[in-house]
């Protein structure tokens, strides 16, 4: 299932990537857990995910504190690092992702987060995603689960139902180019 979703990303030219993801961006901003937060984790996006660099550009020129992980692969454990310098304080870390340099970013304490903006392969209607299969964003959001957990995809990726475990934290908003789809508290 992970494998076939990557495969339709990877499919998706570069116009399909860039207007969706501007809607997608335009979406997220208007929101008011973004307009009222001030500390913002989010991902460096690779792959064909939903682009980030212009909502970092766009969050950082808002006042907002704005932080990517640092990904310490041996410990299976993510540090929100502050994204100082978008141009040149960035690096390629663990899975060839970008992170921001260590030297460059100042950490961020996960209790200052307000909004974590989540990576995945694919989410359901019900908010569950299904990641990279590392659980490094499952670990993550099990240690903190009071800031509020937003998703950026594309339509395509959202299903009526994915495989999950027990441990598969949810999010609280899934955004594509084409809904928002909200968690049903019971």
């Amino acid at each position: 299932f992970r494998k076939n979703v990557i495969a339709l990303r990877k499919e998706k030219d570069m116009n399909f990537i860039k207007h969706n993801s501007d809607i997608i961006t335009d979406k997220l901003l208007q929101l008011d857990c973004i307009k009222n937060s001030q500390t913002i984790m989010l991902y460096l996006d690779f792959n064909n995910e939903v682009c980030t660099d212009n909502l970092i550009k766009k969050l950082i020129s808002m006042g907002k504190t704005v932080a990517s992980p640092i990904t310490l692969k041996a410990e299976r454990k993510l540090i929100p690092s502050q994204i100082t310098d978008l141009e040149n304080g960035i690096q390629f870390g663990a899975y060839n992702i970008r992170e921001p340099k260590p030297e460059c970013s100042p950490t961020i304490d996960i209790k200052d987060l307000d909004v974590v903006i989540v990576p995945a392969v694919a989410y359901d209607k019900n908010c569950y995603r299904l990641g990279y299969g590392g659980g490094f964003y499952d670990r993550f959001l099990s240690k903190y689960p009071n800031s509020k957990r937003v998703a950026l995809c594309y339509d395509f990726q959202v299903f009526d139902e994915i495989p999950h475990e027990f441990f598969d934290e949810k999010v609280d908003l899934i955004i594509s180019e084409e809904k928002i789809i909200s968690l049903k508290k019971s």
